[in-house]
């Protein structure tokens, strides 16, 4: 018997996810990297490929529980049973999930924001996707094991000058779209972690104490005015009728200014 006849059959390997951080941009559907892996349907060999294909021209009519081990879609042509490795069947339910809202995950553009891990050494990455102009999905997780499903947009060799320009525009109106009208976005900018973002700058946390010293030293410019007044009046007594006057007008000035700013140094 030769070696080859007893060689181990070996899954095909495929490009993942990994454990660094992604790079900031558009990404879009790329099944390549896990369309060989083997899956059962129904309890026959297949491929993650055929799988998809089969699920995505089918009307799905229930979707797997998420927080349990089942892998059945029910269709429109009956029950279709998945069994692989999770990472394989995370993907393919969010792949699926978009399907059953009636949206073509061809047409979807994933932006890469935030990367997370837990205690039990898992990474993740986590996108948010948007259709038809509007974002679809605040959160969507991929693990750091998962195929790489999604490839991200280059144009390494545009036609026309301004068309990379326009395409890191069309990013950055994405990415500030999404930390300014989303309430994921909000609580990435309010995080007190401070996590990275992108295309976006965090609001400058006022300087209380700068602000207490320029009020200080403006009230106290503004007292010693009154002094100049009082000390004219007592080097020229014919004008101190005038000079009393003047003293008032700037002692009220001094109040007002200090009655309008009682609340600075106080939190909002």
């Amino acid at each position: 018997m030769s070696e080859a006849s007893v060689a181990p059959q070996t899954k095909p390997e495929s490009k993942i996810f990994g454990r660094g951080r992604l790079l900031p941009g558009a990404y879009t559907l790329d099944i390549s990297a896990a369309a060989d892996l083997p899956v059962k349907v129904n309890g026959e060999s297949s491929t993650f490929r055929a799988a998809y294909c089969q699920l995505r021209d089918s009307k799905i009519q229930e979707m797997p529980d998420l927080f349990s081990n089942g892998s059945k879609y029910v269709t429109d042509a009956g029950v279709v049973a998945l069994e692989c490795d999770w990472q394989l069947m995370s993907a393919m339910r969010t792949l699926i999930g978009l399907v059953r809202d009636g949206i073509a995950p061809d047409c979807v553009t994933w932006f890469y924001y935030d990367h997370d891990w837990s205690r039990d050494a898992d990474e993740g990455h986590t996108f948010f996707a948007i259709h038809d102009g509007k974002v679809i999905l605040e959160s969507c997780h991929f693990s750091s094991e998962a195929p790489l499903v999604i490839k991200r947009e280059l144009d390494d060799d545009p036609v026309w000058h301004s068309h990379p320009y326009f395409h890191k525009a069309v990013e950055r109106y994405w990415y500030r779209k999404f930390y300014t009208e989303t309430m994921t976005g909000q609580l990435m900018v309010l995080r007190p972690d401070e996590p990275t973002l992108y295309h976006y700058e965090r609001p400058q946390s006022r300087d209380v104490v700068r602000d207490l010293q320029v009020v200080t030293l403006v009230k106290t410019y503004r007292l010693l005015w009154v002094a100049v007044p009082l000390l004219g009046a007592i080097a020229f007594p014919s004008l101190k009728n005038f000079m009393g006057i003047v003293a008032v007008l700037l002692l009220i000035d001094v109040l007002w200014r200090c009655w309008a700013t009682r609340k600075v140094g106080q939190d909002d």
